[in-house]
């Protein structure tokens, strides 16, 4: 993650310590800090955030003792009494959970090429969001029988990667797991699946503009050195 100059001017700002967010009075609502001068004390910037309301600058403030008399910031979703773009800037904050599976035979990986969302027309390894409630490894297997009709055993956890995006300022954390299928026919799903080829490891690598695949392929290549 670059590094947020401590000058950079927002039109908010998002001090969270453990969970307690910083809000001010406004008349009848709540809203982050406009100013520094608004600000209870010094901060360490995190990330910006761009918002359809304006920019929120995510900091962690330099504090002696846990802000108690804070907001929780489970507690300001839905709340009327709480600017929208306070709600907006929170549910940002929150980690999305994705899964993946990287199923490689005669040193070729199966990967898919979505038909719909945020990565439509690019090859990626199979998977999605990890849902509520779910383990990410029966996500893992639920995704790859969902898109492509197949049951697959999981052999092991490659690893773990995290990415912000500055397009919408969302932070996902992904699993990426190598799997084995059990069932031989693939049967992509066609609302979901445009194509899917078996392509060599480093071809993919290549292709791939997908971060979590990137790093995963990479670390499966390095834990076959």
């Amino acid at each position: 993650m670059a590094k947020i100059s401590s000058k950079l001017t927002p039109d908010f700002y998002y001090l969270e310590s453990d969970g307690q967010v910083f809000l001010v009075r406004d008349k009848t609502q709540w809203r982050f800090p406009k100013s520094r001068r608004e600000l209870p004390c010094t901060f360490e910037p995190v990330y910006l955030i761009s918002l359809a309301g304006g920019s929120v600058l995510y900091a962690k403030p330099n504090l002696s003792n846990h802000p108690v008399h804070w907001f929780h910031k489970d507690t300001v979703i839905g709340r009327r009494d709480i600017a929208p773009i306070v709600q907006q800037a929170v549910n940002r904050s929150l980690p999305r959970c994705a899964a993946k599976v990287a199923m490689i035979e005669n040193d070729r990986v199966l990967m898919v090429k979505a038909a719909r969302g945020i990565t439509k027309g690019y090859w990626n390894l199979p998977g999605g969001f990890v849902s509520y409630t779910e383990h990410p490894a029966l996500s893992a297997q639920r995704e790859v029988r969902e898109e492509l009709g197949l049951r697959v055993k999981l052999l092991r956890l490659i690893g773990i990667y995290s990415e912000t995006f500055p397009l919408t300022g969302g932070y996902m954390v992904s699993f990426i797991y190598e799997g084995k299928r059990l069932t031989s026919k693939i049967r992509p799903h066609p609302e979901e699946i445009e194509s899917y080829e078996w392509m060599p490891v480093r071809e993919a690598l290549r292709l791939t503009k997908n971060p979590f695949t990137k790093a995963g392929l990479k670390d499966y290549l390095r834990l076959c050195n």
